[in-house]
């Protein structure tokens, strides 16, 4: 059962930097359609599309690295996170996120990742934890719906969760 859960989470990691490639070359045809509209998806999406490419476990694993099973695995995927963000950031600094909901989106799924990272990196080697119990559960699940979030949210751009309106709603902006 070990092994199959082994497999299973290396060809899921992949398919989701399968998503997010798609998502990309989806983004250049959209752009190239299009010249004069905006490439701020575009660069996020190649962004986040060579962070996940550069930790892929079996891309990893072909070039003699175990990423997976990795002293350190956690804490490398919540700085190449960190990274990320800001970056993703720093391409969308003059998008607003009513015009750009993709930003909000990546934004919310790298952050929920991150601290994910941090909590099994704790979990596992300051804690010592080895047992699985629900907090592994939900850090698979977690993980990978907010993988498959950021891969939508690239390819629509739209806010299909209704994050934005309640992003505006939390600051105030907007009023019934």
């Amino acid at each position: 059962m070990d092994m199959i859960e082994q497999y299973f989470s290396a060809y899921l990691a992949s398919l989701i930097m399968w998503g997010f490639m798609m998502a990309f070359l989806y983004n250049v045809v959209k752009k190239s359609s299009a010249p004069s509209s905006d490439p701020s998806v575009m660069w996020m999406s190649l962004a986040i599309f060579l962070s996940y490419l550069v930790s892929d476990p079996l891309l990893n694993l072909s070039l003699g690295v175990d990423m997976m099973y990795s002293y350190y695995s956690y804490s490398i995927w919540a700085i190449c996170d960190l990274f990320l963000l800001v970056v993703i950031l720093l391409i969308a600094k003059n998008k607003s996120i009513k015009n750009c909901p993709a930003k909000l989106y990546l934004s919310i799924g790298l952050t929920v990742n991150m601290l994910l990272f941090i909590g099994m990196h704790i979990d596992v080697s300051i804690v010592n934890r080895f047992e699985p119990w629900w907090f592994w559960k939900v850090y698979s699940v977690t993980v990978n719906i907010m993988d498959v979030m950021m891969i939508i949210a690239l390819l629509c751009n739209k806010d299909f969760l209704g994050l934005v309106r309640g992003y505006n709603r939390l600051r105030g902006l907007n009023k019934h």
